[in-house]
């Protein structure tokens, strides 16, 4: 790509009333004229998502969009998940180089100019990288294991402790647009896609202001279906571990039919235990190969139903045009 470039920056917004006015500023702040020339940005425009917020965090945004501020706010007709905002973000960007950013500034504008610098060496998508994050042990540990996990299960190689804060530029952009499922998953969907990818290291610092919007069981549903977007391995690993386990219940038969057939009553209380034993995990694991089949069996029926992933009821665009699509 060759100067003058463009810029847009997605920012999925829910319930964010409270700190909407530091995050104007702050984008202000950062993209200055200034900051984007340096960087050969001739526009910077801001597309914020409204998921469905209750509160008056959208109407703020319209007056900031009157004010002259450089953004356009979508707003989706209910809450269809922070996944869902993201892809209507790139479903609407038009700019040669887009980024991602959450509005509770956890992901700091500042490290998109980082991005920009190292985007300039040759790369198609620049992802933040966290070093530290401001949170309590618990969700740092959830968040640790799950990136691990899904590494692990993964049919693809993914950065650790990458979230979708990222920029990339235009190509990668269309070919997400490109993928035909509707259940996405950006993070790994961008992992999926290829091209040349680095990441760039950060401190997640705590929100400045408001509470975090997930909770315990929206993040266990965000890991799940990172890991069944992610790859089929899950049903790999049911389908081996319940052929280890017929294989030790076969094991334990014969030893069971040998000490019967022996005598040896002292013994028989030995293979007993291991049979319920083996009878309780057999039945965890049957249980637990259900389980993820279903997740897959879930994910097929809502692709099939073939639904949009979101519904924009009203734009308000830079020139004060606001209009309500179905």
């Amino acid at each position: 790509m060759t100067s003058p470039l463009t810029l847009d920056i997605i920012i999925p917004v829910y319930n964010e009333a409270e700190v909407l006015e530091i995050l104007f500023d702050t984008l202000d702040a950062t993209f200055s004229a200034a900051n984007l020339a340096a960087r050969g940005i001739a526009r910077v425009r801001y597309l914020l998502i409204d998921d469905g917020s209750s509160d008056v965090g959208a109407q703020m945004i319209s007056d900031r969009i009157r004010a002259g501020a450089p953004a356009a706010l979508y707003r989706l007709s209910r809450n269809f998940g922070h996944q869902n905002a993201v892809c209507a973000g790139l479903d609407h960007a038009t700019a040669d180089l887009v980024a991602i950013l959450d509005a509770d500034l956890q992901d700091p504008p500042a490290v998109v100019l980082d991005m920009i610098d190292k985007m300039a060496q040759g790369y198609d998508v620049i992802f933040g990288q966290r070093r530290r994050r401001k949170e309590n042990v618990v969700k740092r540990l959830s968040y640790w294991s799950f990136y691990r996990l899904i590494d692990a299960l993964s049919d693809i190689k993914m950065p650790l402790d990458s979230g979708d804060f990222c920029l990339m530029n235009r190509r990668v952009v269309a070919a997400l647009r490109a993928l035909p499922e509707r259940l996405r998953f950006p993070r790994v969907l961008r992992a999926w896609v290829g091209y040349r990818q680095a990441g760039v290291e950060y401190d997640r610092p705590a929100r400045r202001a408001g509470s975090s919007k997930y909770s315990i069981v929206k993040l266990y549903r965000l890991a799940t279906d990172g890991i069944a977007s992610a790859s089929i391995r899950p049903l790999k690993i049911a389908q081996l571990s319940s052929f280890i386990l017929g294989l030790l219940a076969l094991v334990l038969t014969l030893f069971f039919v040998l000490m019967v057939v022996g005598k040896v009553n002292a013994l028989l209380p030995l293979p007993f235990l291991l049979t319920y034993i083996l009878i309780t995990s057999g039945n965890a694991l049957t249980l637990l190969c259900l389980y993820v089949i279903n997740a897959y069996v879930g994910r097929t029926y809502l692709e099939v139903k073939g639904r949009p992933t979101y519904i924009v009821m009203e734009v308000v665009d830079g020139a004060d045009r606001q209009a309500g699509v179905s």
